[in-house]
């Protein structure tokens, strides 16, 4: 097993210990396999491009979010490749401007993801979550 085959097998035992049940409760079975199924099938370069996203994602995130204005074009971009990033993990067909407002709602209620966003730059959840809400749906 190639150490890429590895990393993504232990992606997924990590995701299984940490959320494994919360998410077969909240989603259902298929779509906690279906997710898995989706890290498993990555190529190397899918997920070095998802990489890349989600750290310009954070890198904006840390120069944006002091500005408090998550309607400028500059976080208006963000919260788009936000959704391109997250929507690398989901099946396709399931991205929907509805979907990302509940990923992003969900970063700013779970203390977990918003901890995880707040270390990037204090209030970034609420920011990421302001700009995605912003988004014109039909642009998505």
């Amino acid at each position: 097993m190639s150490d890429f085959e590895q990393m993504k097998k232990k992606i997924i035992e990590t995701n299984d210990q940490n959320y494994g049940k919360e998410i077969k409760a909240e989603y259902g079975e298929e779509v906690y396999e279906a997710t898995n199924n989706i890290i498993s099938g990555l190529t190397e370069q899918q997920w070095k491009d998802s990489e890349e996203m989600r750290i310009t994602v954070e890198d904006m995130l840390r120069r944006l979010t002091p500005s408090g204005d998550p309607k400028s074009r500059d976080a208006q971009e963000m919260a788009a490749l936000h959704g391109k990033w997250a929507s690398t993990f989901w099946q396709d067909g399931m991205y929907s401007h509805e979907a990302h407002v509940a990923l992003v709602s969900m970063y700013t209620e779970d203390e977990r993801f918003k901890a995880y966003y707040d270390a990037i730059a204090p209030g970034a959840a609420a920011f990421l979550r302001e700009a995605v809400e912003a988004l014109d749906a039909e642009d998505d």
